[in-house]
């Protein structure tokens, strides 16, 4: 469901509506994903060239001549525990729970965007993940619609294809209650790396919260047509994610590379 009369001019509301929406914009994807270094401006390792099919629940990533099959949600006992920082402490999500015999709503927008959608929807349906729940979190970045100041939105177009591009600064809580505040799908794995998803992560005494190298403010594009995330580059400091992700086809046939041997 991907809407026919999307704004020409979007607003902040529009942009977080777009971050929701993702899960019900597309089908299949194939694109291959950049880390970045240099505030965006360098690569960073090898690309990584996926094949994601959401009405499987199959995920194929190619990177340094590997081929790697993920299966499942994230959240799912396929993949109950994955190393995701760089301490080597697994990271995991929430225990899995009995999936409600209905589910609460999906509530569209009349452009098709989503205006509500399912608590903690993600934790039962998320994509299968790579690597970590960074992975998960920009095909479905839903993180952004809450917790998060957004400004200056532009439509704009980015290596050929229309996105919604935001000022997005991520907030912290109200004195103890720190997950009202920017709460990332997975704290060690943030889509916007802050005192905000620290805090929340590791909580207030953590030592790299006093040394002024993390950002605090981002420039995040949104795929239009997905709802994906294609670029995130931090605005200021040396720490931070950076990432991009350029996308060759939406809801086309896959040609993913034949599974590695077992």
């Amino acid at each position: 469901m991907t809407g026919t009369s999307l704004p020409d001019t979007p607003t902040a509301e529009d942009f977080r509506a777009l971050a929701r929406s993702s899960p019900w914009r597309f089908s299949t994807l194939h694109f291959t994903h950049r880390q970045q270094v240099d505030r965006g401006s360098t690569a960073s390792g090898e690309p990584a060239e996926a094949w994601l099919d959401r009405r499987l629940g199959r995920l194929v990533v190619r990177s340094a001549g590997e081929v790697e099959v993920a299966e499942g949600p994230p959240y799912g006992e396929a993949v109950s525990a994955v190393a995701c920082r760089d301490d080597g402490v697994a990271c995991a999500g929430p225990p899995s729970s009995p999936t409600p015999a209905r589910e609460p709503e999906l509530v569209l927008r009349p452009d098709g965007l989503v205006a509500r959608r399912p608590e903690d929807w993600h934790y039962d349906h998320g994509d299968p993940l790579w690597q970590d729940y960074r992975w998960t979190a920009m095909l479905d970045p839903a993180e952004l619609s809450r917790g998060v100041d957004v400004s200056d939105v532009l439509a704009t177009t980015l290596r050929g294809r229309p996105t919604w591009s935001a000022t997005c600064r991520p907030l912290l809580g109200d004195g103890e209650e720190w997950e009202n505040g920017y709460t990332p799908r997975c704290g060690c794995c943030p889509l916007l790396e802050s005192r905000a998803s620290r805090i929340l992560e590791y909580g207030p005494e953590d030592p790299t919260l006093t040394n002024g190298d993390l950002a605090t403010v981002y420039r995040v594009h949104l795929d239009v047509r997905t709802g994906v995330v294609v670029d995130i580059t931090p605005l200021d400091g040396v720490e931070g994610t950076a990432l991009s992700n350029e996308l060759h086809a939406v809801d086309a046939p896959l040609d993913p590379p034949v599974d590695p041997p077992l």
